[in-house]
C-alpha cells in the first residue's frame, strides 16, 4: 500500500515529491536577509577601486584611492585621533558603567533604583542632543563655564578638545556598560562565592573588587567592544566639540568629504569607509578571541541563586552622595540646560532667566514646514522600520533556532554582520546601491530607502531581543505540533509566534525608540521632502540657530519620554528591568 500511494494510478511511475512550503519560506528568508545585508557593502567595495563616482560614466578600476589613504598624513592623524578618542571614551564609559552595576546591582546604596534610571537617560537620547546639552552648560560660552569664569577669571576646562569629547562620549555610552555588567554578571554571580569571602573577613568593597569584578570580565569585554564600535562611528559629539578646534575623527572626515563638500571625493570617502569598517571588524574579532574561554567564568549552574545584597555600612551615604553628584552634573544638568535654553532667548549667568523667557524658539520651530515634515517623516519611518525589522528578525531567528536549514549558520552570520558596518557607512552603501542596483533605485525619492537602511542596520538589535526569547521556549512544543501534521511554518506561526508576543513587542518598542533618535544612517540619503529630525537638528547646529535646535531637542525628549512611559505603564514593557 505504501508503494501504491507513491505511484501513478496507471503507469506505476513515481509522482513528484510533495511541495515543501517550509523549505521555500526558509530559502526566501535567507535570500532576503543576504540581499539586505550585502546591498550596502558591495557598492562601497566597488567604489573603493574605481576612479570616479559610481553614477558617472566610463569609470575605470584603480588602486589610487587605497594608495591615497596610506600616503595621506592627514588621514593618519585622523585615524590616530579617532583611536585616542575611542580609547578614552571607552575607559570613562566602562569605569562609570562597572561602578554603577556593582553599586546598584549588589549593594544597599540609598537611592540606587532612581540613580539607575537616571543613568539610562543618555541611552534614550541621541548623541546630538546629549552633546548639545554639554555645549549649553559646559562649552566655552556655557552657563556653568561662565559662572565659574566670573569667579576665577578664566575658563576651568576646554570642552572643545579630545579630552572634552571623550568625557561626553564616555558618559553617553556608560548605560551600555552598566546594562551588560548588570545582567551579564552582577545579577548572575553565585552569591555563595561572595558569602565565602565575607566569612574570611573581607569587607564589602573588597568582595566587589576581588570576587564579583573578576567574574564580570566576559561582560566587560563585550561592552568594551560595543562601546569601541560606537565611539569610532559617532558623529555629532566630535562634530560639535572637536570641529571648532579643527580636530577631525574618521566620522567627521567622512561627513565633511561626503556631505558638506560641494564636490565630494567619493573614492576617498569609500576608502575611508573601508578603513572604518576594518577598525570595527578588528575590534569584534578581538572580542571573540578574548571570549573564547568565557566558560571559565561560569558560576551559576543547575540550581538558581538569588543575588546577595552587600551592606556598605558607613560607606552607604558617602558613596550615594558621590554617585548622585556625578549623575546630576553629567546627565541631569546638561539635559535641564537644553530644556531651559529652549524657553529662553539666550542663557547667561549675567542675566536672570526670568527676563529672557520666551516661546519664540518653538514658534520658529513649528512655523517651518520642513521641520513639521521632518517630525512626521521620522515617526512614519520609525513605525515602518520597527515593524519590518521585528518581522525580519523573528523570521531569521526562527530559521536559525528552530529549523534544520543547512545554511542556518551563514544566515546568523549575515544577520549580525551590520555590527561591523557603522551606521553612516550603511547609509553611504545604500546610497551607492540605489545608484547602481535597479531594485534599490526604485526606492529613491521616498522614505522607503531610509526604512530599508534602518532595517539593515538594526537587525542585530532586534535579534538580540528575540533570539534569547526563542531559546527559552522548549522545543517539545513545536515538535508536538509536527506530530499532528503541522509543517515547520505552521508550527512557527501557531505555536512559537503567540509565545513570542512579549519579545516582539519589546523589540518593536526598542527599535521605534532607536529610530526616533537615529539620524546617522539617513545622512547620505537626505533629499528634499525626506528630512528626519536628527538631520534637521544637525542643519540647525550648522546654521548656528541654537535656540530652535534646543526647542527641537526638547520636543524629541518629550516624545521619547512619553513613548517610554506608555510602553512601561500601558504595555508593561521596559527597555531594561
Amino acid at each position: 500500500m505504501a508503494f501504491l500511494s507513491r505511484t501513478g494510478p496507471h503507469h506505476g511511475t513515481a509522482s513528484p515529491p510533495p511541495f515543501d512550503r517550509a523549505r521555500l519560506i526558509q530559502w526566501l528568508i535567507f535570500l532576503v536577509t543576504a540581499s539586505l545585508m550585502l546591498a550596502p557593502a558591495l557598492p562601497i567595495l566597488l567604489q573603493v577601486v574605481v576612479d570616479r563616482p559610481l553614477y558617472a560614466d566610463d569609470w575605470q578600476f584603480t588602486l589610487g584611492n587605497i594608495a591615497q589613504i596610506f600616503q595621506s598624513e592627514r588621514i593618519g592623524r585622523i585615524a590616530l585621533t579617532t583611536g585616542l578618542f575611542a580609547l578614552f571614551s571607552v575607559i570613562i564609559a566602562e569605569v562609570l558603567g562597572i561602578a554603577a552595576a556593582l553599586l546598584i546591582g549588589r549593594t544597599d546604596m540609598p537611592g540606587r533604583k532612581v540613580m539607575g534610571d537616571v543613568l539610562m537617560w543618555p541611552l534614550y537620547l541621541s548623541h546630538l542632543i546629549f552633546a548639545l546639552g554639554w555645549v549649553i552648560i559646559y562649552g566655552p560660552s556655557g552657563f556653568v563655564t561662565q559662572l565659574i569664569a566670573q569667579s576665577t577669571g578664566e575658563a576651568p576646562w576646554n570642552l572643545y578638545s579630545i579630552a572634552g569629547m571623550s568625557v561626553v562620549a564616555g558618559i553617553s555610552q556608560a548605560p551600555l556598560a552598566y546594562l551588560y555588567c548588570l545582567y551579564g554578571a552582577v545579577r548572575s554571580v553565585d552569591s555563595t562565592l561572595e558569602s565565602a569571602a565575607r566569612t574570611t573577613g573581607a569587607g564589602p568593597l573588597q568582595v566587589l573588587r576581588k570576587v564579583t569584578l573578576p567574574l564580570m570580565i566576559p561582560s566587560i569585554i563585550t561592552s568594551t567592544a560595543l562601546n569601541l564600535v560606537i565611539a569610532v562611528e559617532t558623529l555629532s559629539i566630535p562634530l560639535f566639540l572637536a570641529r571648532p578646534a579643527r580636530i577631525d575623527t574618521l566620522s567627521t572626515f567622512l561627513y565633511a568629504e561626503g556631505i558638506a563638500a560641494s564636490n565630494p571625493n567619493h573614492g576617498l570617502v569609500a576608502a575611508s569607509s573601508l578603513l572604518l569598517m576594518t577598525l570595527v571588524g578588528s575590534t569584534l574579532m578581538l572580542q571573540r578571541m578574548l571570549l573564547r574561554h568565557g566558560h571559565r567564568y561560569e558560576t551559576v549552574k543547575g540550581k538558581g541563586s538569588r543575588p546577595m545584597v552587600l551592606g556598605l555600612g558607613k560607606l552607604r551615604w558617602p558613596l550615594a552622595i558621590l554617585f548622585a553628584t556625578v549623575l546630576i552634573t553629567t546627565v541631569v544638568v546638561p539635559i535641564a540646560g537644553i530644556i531651559l535654553r529652549a524657553f529662553t532667548s539666550f542663557l547667561s549667568p549675567l542675566v536672570p532667566v526670568s527676563k529672557v523667557l520666551t516661546l519664540k524658539n518653538f514658534d520658529k520651530l513649528f512655523a517651518d514646514e520642513a521641520n513639521i515634515r521632518a517630525i512626521w517623516n521620522t515617526v512614519e519611518i520609525a513605525l515602518l522600520s520597527a515593524g519590518l525589522g521585528t518581522l525580519l528578525a523573528v523570521a531569521v531567528a526562527l530559521v536559525i533556532q528552530r529549523s534544520d536549514f543547512r545554511f542556518a549558520g551563514t544566515l546568523e552570520a549575515l544577520a549580525y554582520s551590520p555590527r561591523v558596518v557603522p551606521g553612516m557607512i550603511t547609509g553611504l552603501g545604500v546610497f551607492y546601491a540605489a545608484v547602481i542596483l535597479p531594485p534599490m533605485g526604485w526606492l529613491r525619492g521616498n522614505i522607503g530607502i531610509i526604512v530599508v537602511a534602518y532595517v539593515m542596520a538594526t537587525l542585530p538589535l532586534a535579534m538580540g531581543v528575540i533570539q534569547p526569547a526563542i531559546v527559552q521556549i522548549g522545543r517539545d512544543l513545536d515538535r508536538a505540533a509536527r506530530t499532528v501534521g503541522a509543517d515547520w511554518s505552521d508550527a512557527m506561526r501557531l505555536i512559537l509566534l503567540p509565545l513570542l508576543k512579549p519579545a516582539l513587542l519589546g523589540s518593536f518598542i526598542l527599535l521605534f525608540v532607536f529610530h526616533l533618535k537615529s539620524y546617522i544612517i539617513a545622512i547620505f540619503l537626505m533629499a528634499p521632502g525626506l528630512e528626519v529630525m536628527g538631520v534637521s537638528m544637525l542643519s540647525l547646529w550648522t546654521n548656528g540657530d541654537v535656540g530652535v535646535l534646543a526647542a527641537f531637542a526638547t520636543f524629541q525628549i518629550v516624545l521619547v519620554a512619553t513613548l517610554l512611559l506608555l510602553a512601561r505603564f500601558l504595555f508593561k514593557v521596559k527597555i531594561y528591568d
